[in-house]
């Protein structure tokens, strides 16, 4: 059990164990004990915070001295010698590794502030290949830093189980992979950025994928949720941009091919372990079955699909149902899977695509003032409505973690 417990479970709980002392299945003394736990941790939540909130002011406090710091360097850079910036560079970067690691390790009373500290070294880090690149006057190929620099905190991550730095390193990389897509499609495309879109959308299937097969190793489930949440994300944006009338350019280039190919086979990979760790996490076949259907469509409007002709009306409103379906099924996961993280995706998408496809449809049949005004009526109703239910879900879940 965690202790994110709220009053209503320390409630249920004094009563069920009430009921287990009765039937002589635990003694007095392990009733209080127990209950002694999760009121300390009531009430240390509700002394400082939770740890979360912790977590959250830490990492924000860690990025706003990165910032000062990189702004200091760059409003004084040309008066600053070369041997002085690399000292800052360094030095900089040693003492954020050096107090994160002695903060979150050595000291052991303050894990998250120290790796918000550690955070912060691996933002210097990467400003500093930049940084040392343009000091040095080094002609190289630019996409390449964002790469170093995800590649460099890869390693860091995974050893210590760190999420932050872990979805720093994917972000990293999803940005290189943006950038790369300009040099290589070199054949005057007007339509790189919907070819980006598409490569994109395969990237997050895969780093969704790859988030699933995590999940299913228990020496690995700690660090699962960055590639979940970020693929999940960059896979629900990508299908939402192509709910849109976008049908009119390709959505691929030859160019290209090294990477779906890569992407494709990283894919196969993570199915493949996700199928051979045979864990009892619910639904988890649908959940790769649909994982699966995004990656197929996909690689067909890559390679597959060409534009012009009246079938783009046929595309869009398959897109748009196959989108809508896939935002009610990940909302449904989520509660039977207890994972808010999913229900707050999918509430967000859902939002997202009534309101835009509310601006395509009604926006010419109505009056502008009124457009507004219904248009406000509504999305303040849905969200009442959906909060409501967003809420009934989430409590939901917190009781039934501890069923």
């Amino acid at each position: 059990m965690g202790q994110r417990e709220d009053l209503p479970f320390l409630q249920r709980l004094e009563t069920e164990m009430a009921a287990w002392e009765r039937e002589g299945v635990i003694a007095p003394d392990q009733r209080e004990r127990i209950l002694s736990r999760y009121r300390a941790a009531r009430e240390a939540e509700e002394k400082a915070g939770p740890g979360r909130l912790v977590t959250t002011i830490s990492t924000l406090g860690a990025l706003l001295v990165g910032v000062g710091v990189l702004l200091f360097v760059a409003s004084n850079w040309s008066q600053i010698p070369s041997g002085w910036r690399l000292a800052i560079i360094v030095g900089s970067l040693l003492s954020s590794y050096g107090i994160g690691f002695h903060l979150r390790f050595a000291a052991g009373s303050y894990p998250r502030v120290g790796g918000a500290l550690i955070l912060l070294g691996a933002i210097i880090f990467g400003a500093g290949i930049f940084l040392v690149a343009q000091m040095y006057h080094v002609t190289v190929h630019y996409p390449n830093g964002s790469l170093m620099w995800g590649v460099g905190v890869l390693p860091l991550a995974y050893l210590l189980k760190q999420n932050s730095l872990l979805a720093l390193a994917i972000v990293d990389l999803l940005v290189w992979l943006g950038m790369e897509v300009r040099f290589w499609v070199t054949d005057g495309s007007t339509a790189w950025e919907m070819q980006l879109i598409t490569l994109c959308l395969m990237a997050g299937v895969l780093l969704w994928g790859a988030g699933l097969a995590h999940r299913g190793s228990t020496r690995l489930k700690p660090v699962a949720e960055p590639y979940i949440m970020v693929g999940a994300l960059v896979t629900f944006l990508g299908c939402f941009i192509l709910t849109f009338d976008v049908y009119r350019e390709r959505f691929g280039s030859p160019a290209l091919i090294p990477f779906y190919a890569v992407i494709t086979v990283l894919f196969i990979v993570t199915l493949a372990v996700r199928v051979y760790a045979r864990t009892n996490e619910k639904l988890w076949e649908a959940e790769m079955f649909a994982l699966l259907a995004v990656m197929g469509a996909a690689l067909y409007l890559t390679l597959g699909y060409r534009s012009g002709g009246e079938e783009k009306t046929f595309y869009v409103l398959i897109v748009n149902l196959l989108f809508a379906a896939g935002v009610v099924g990940i909302i449904a996961l989520g509660y039977f899977r207890s994972y808010p993280a999913y229900v707050n995706i999918g509430i967000v998408f859902f939002v997202l695509d009534v309101t835009a496809r509310y601006f395509d449809v009604f926006w010419k049949l109505l009056p502008r003032s009124f457009f507004f005004i219904i248009g406000g009526l509504i999305l303040l109703s849905g969200g009442v409505l959906l909060e409501r239910k967003r809420r009934r879900i989430l409590a939901g879940f917190r009781t039934e973690e501890h069923l």
